[in-house]
């Protein structure tokens, strides 16, 4: 299996060991004189859970587009001509909406291949949940934040800089791997203002000296209080990015070290490493 399946697979299974609920209703039926206590049960999981909730975001996108033409075109369409008209508008979307990029798609698309087949609607979902792991796993999603992934050498490098991190840090879970992106971010973001406070300056002394040779003036000119704002910015952001590297630097140490480690061994015995290497035993028993 390869690394990236892997990947996949493993978020597949974090979701399905996820706690499962299972939610009991009390009703009474009232049958002539008779009352009937009826108990219903039913198990929620966490899939169970997405799926209703959206559903329930599919419909109220309907909702909002009935709405829309109701009160927007024309000024008091009736309310039936106004669902034909949302029918029409999911059309069509079904007609383009498949082809379209996951993170282009709207609840009003998802919602329009709803109304055709909701078997549909929810591997739509499914395929922009998808991808939307695959961009947080990969580091496409943090890069953006970067604004580095319309350039392929800049989005490139941000990829080294968060892979170097990882190679070194290792990350276990997400938040650790939140972290890393984190690094990355503000790293990335210093190295950004910091070239372009450098351009600005080396931008402000080639403009003093083609005015000293086009003017003749051998005295040196201080630049415009903008510009001296501009490269003032610059530098002010470069650090401000530095200090937030350090920061997250710090807070992902200590998470590193005040975390404990628990080891289960066989037999119930539980390992509880507390800070300074010591572990401390915990025997489970069984409650009488």
């Amino acid at each position: 299996m390869s690394s990236e399946a892997a990947s996949k697979e493993k978020r597949l299974a974090r979701r399905r060991t996820t706690r499962h609920v299972v939610r009991k209703y009390h009703m009474e039926k009232i049958d002539g004189d008779e009352k009937a206590d009826l108990k219903r049960e039913f198990e929620m999981s966490p899939e169970i859970a997405e799926t209703t909730q959206i559903v329930a975001q599919m419909a109220r996108s309907f909702i909002s587009t009935v709405e829309f033409y109701k009160e927007e075109c024309g000024g008091g369409m009736p309310h039936e001509q106004a669902i034909r008209e949302a029918a029409k508008m999911g059309e069509r979307r079904r007609e383009w909406v498949e082809k379209e990029r996951p993170e282009k798609v709207s609840w009003g698309d998802i919602a329009a291949i709803g109304e055709h087949s909701m078997g549909d609607a929810l591997n739509l979902w499914a395929r922009i949940r998808e991808t939307a792991d695959d961009a947080l796993e990969s580091g496409v999603y943090s890069g953006s934040v970067c604004g580095v992934r319309g350039n392929p050498y800049a989005f490139a490098q941000y990829l080294a800089i968060r892979d170097s991190f990882a190679d070194q840090w290792q990350p276990q879970g997400g938040i650790e791997f939140a972290m890393i992106d984190m690094l990355t971010v503000s790293y990335a973001m210093q190295m950004h203002w910091q070239t372009i406070a450098f351009d600005r300056t080396e931008h402000f002394h080639d403009e003093q000296r083609k005015q000293l040779d086009r003017y003749e003036d051998r005295k040196w000119k201080s630049p415009y209080q903008s510009g001296a704002d501009a490269v003032d910015q610059a530098f002010r952001l470069a650090d401000s990015y530095n200090r937030q590297f350090l920061r997250v630097l710090r807070q992902l140490r200590d998470l590193r070290r005040y975390a404990p480690v628990v080891i289960q061994n066989n037999g119930g015995q539980v390992n509880v490493a507390t800070d300074g290497g010591q572990q401390v035993n915990v025997q489970q028993t069984e409650s009488t």
